[in-house]
């Protein structure tokens, strides 16, 4: 009975040491990520203010942002089952949700788009409809850090930074964005229909938002 045990053990053990340090490093990341987005939230405000609960909202948002991404990151390394990558796949997107809260809602296009954009690379065509989209929402917002702050160093600062936050979302949320492993997938006219028709809600959305 003994000598069973000792191999399982053995691998539930090195099934801990690989999943947990990628939950960690998910945590940490999204928890750094959020007081980086906080930071530059503050840079390119107009009118700098400090709170607290808006800072802890926004750094809580971002810490289960990594930590949702992290267990899709552990799903694809480790499973193989439709339903395990869907399920993981659909707690990735409900991660995102805090993102799109207030001002952050504004770059939901960038985010989705961007998204699938660089994780579908299979996608082709239908890829620069999602690169289109998603820069429409980064210079709306580097035109704004124009009128405000005019060309200057705190207009570069905060553009680059904007994409350094941004990219890093894209990136850290490849696993959510992109395409199963198994099962059926849709045509490729369909596809692009639908990022169409996506693309044109999100872009009324974000000209909703801008010209209230």
């Amino acid at each position: 009975m003994t000598d069973l045990a000792q191999p399982l053990t053995a691998e539930l053990w090195d099934v801990r040491r690989r999943v947990t340090p990628t939950l960690a490093f998910g945590v940490c990341g999204g928890l750094a990520l959020g007081i980086i987005a906080r930071a530059w939230m503050r840079l390119i405000a107009e009118e700098p203010a400090f709170t607290w609960s808006g800072t802890i909202f926004i750094v809580v948002g971002f810490t289960i942002f990594g930590f949702t991404q992290s267990i899709g990151v552990i799903a694809r390394r480790r499973s193989t089952r439709r339903w395990v990558l869907t399920t993981t796949r659909a707690i990735g997107t409900v991660g995102l949700l805090p993102l799109f809260v207030g001002a952050g809602a504004v770059m939901l296009p960038t985010i989705v788009s961007g998204g699938f954009a660089a994780a579908r690379p299979e996608w082709r065509r239908a890829r620069w409809i999602c690169f289109l989209v998603a820069a429409v929402p980064v210079l709306l917002v580097g035109n704004g850090l124009v009128g405000s702050f005019g060309w200057s160093l705190h207009t570069t600062a905060g553009f680059v930074s904007m994409l350094a936050v941004y990219a890093t979302i894209i990136r850290a949320a490849r696993s959510t964005f992109s395409a199963p492993t198994h099962g059926r997938h849709l045509d490729r006219r369909l596809k692009i229909v639908g990022l169409i028709v996506l693309g044109l809600v999100f872009l009324f959305f974000v000209a909703g938002i801008v010209f209230r």
